[in-house]
């Protein structure tokens, strides 16, 4: 995706040296460069650290590093294409709480305590409860 304009203005950016994704490390005022371009901001003069926004890796940057360009993502990022951590631990609300009635009918009157047979009616009700959304999904 570099070179595609993602409509992002132009600001001083860097290629991620784990993702090569272009990043961000001085933002510029479009309006205020267009209007007097004399007093534009210049690129860093000495070494940046940056944290990329895809990888979260940080790396140092030299002057000769910095160009101005827009921000955008790399087509050769590999982490662009994973789930993040946050959606792989982010639980199922709608499977837990189908899991959850299926367990309170199953066990309607039942003594509820650590047992195996507590614990295989819960297992039980949480395999349904997937079985019943992997139906609705198709």
């Amino acid at each position: 995706m570099t070179g595609v304009n993602l409509g992002l203005p132009k600001a001083w950016v860097v290629k991620c040296k784990k993702c090569s994704c272009s990043i961000i490390c001085r933002a510029i005022d479009p309006q205020a460069e267009h209007s007097q371009p004399d007093q534009a901001d210049p690129p860093p003069h000495h070494s940046v650290i940056v944290t990329c926004s895809c990888c979260w890796a940080a790396f140092r940057y030299s002057p000769a590093e910095i160009f101005k360009d827009s921000p955008g993502p790399s087509s050769s990022c590999y982490d662009r294409g994973k789930p993040s951590l946050k959606e792989e631990k982010k639980p199922n609300a709608s499977l837990l709480v189908a899991a959850s009635l299926i367990a309170a009918i199953r066990l309607n009157r039942e003594e509820i305590k650590s047992s195996p047979t507590v614990h295989s009616k819960i297992a039980d009700s949480i395999r349904l409860a997937e079985m019943i959304q992997a139906r609705l999904r198709g």
